[in-house]
């Protein structure tokens, strides 16, 4: 390992490392992994590669710090398709009367997992869709 050469290398290998902090920074990081990728597809550098891989690593920790969600509640999500297709409190008989159902919604009592199996048959979409992870 050369010590001096790295050193000479490190001032243009450093800015490329850096924490992304805005959307214009992203947009230029990913225009300079482009840039590599081609570069590198004849030569097939490991270390190139390695750079690239870093690379990639500050824009994926910039987008989850940006663009990062909260995974709805299974109350929220049982809302939202309520709202979708137009029910209210007294249509779902397959989890309880309107009273239960009421309950849920507002939080007093908790979908358990034979209401989230007939709520994902009902709607036609996975069990997991209730569950937070």
């Amino acid at each position: 390992m050369n010590v001096e050469q790295i050193s000479h290398s490190w001032s243009d290998i450093a800015p490329l490392l850096t924490p992304v902090l805005s959307e214009e920074e992203c947009d230029r990081r990913e225009e300079q992994i482009r840039k590599l990728i081609k570069l590198n597809e004849d030569k097939k550098d490991a270390q190139i590669s390695y750079l690239i891989e870093c690379m990639a690593l500050t824009i994926s920790d910039y987008e989850k710090q940006e663009f990062s969600w909260e995974k709805p509640t299974a109350i929220e999500v049982l809302k939202y398709l309520m709202e979708e297709h137009g029910l209210n409190e007294g249509d779902l008989p397959e989890i309880g009367d309107q009273n239960l159902v009421s309950d849920l919604l507002t939080g007093k009592k908790e979908l358990n997992v034979t209401m989230i199996k007939r709520l994902a048959l009902r709607f036609g979409i996975s069990p997991k869709t209730f569950l937070a992870e």
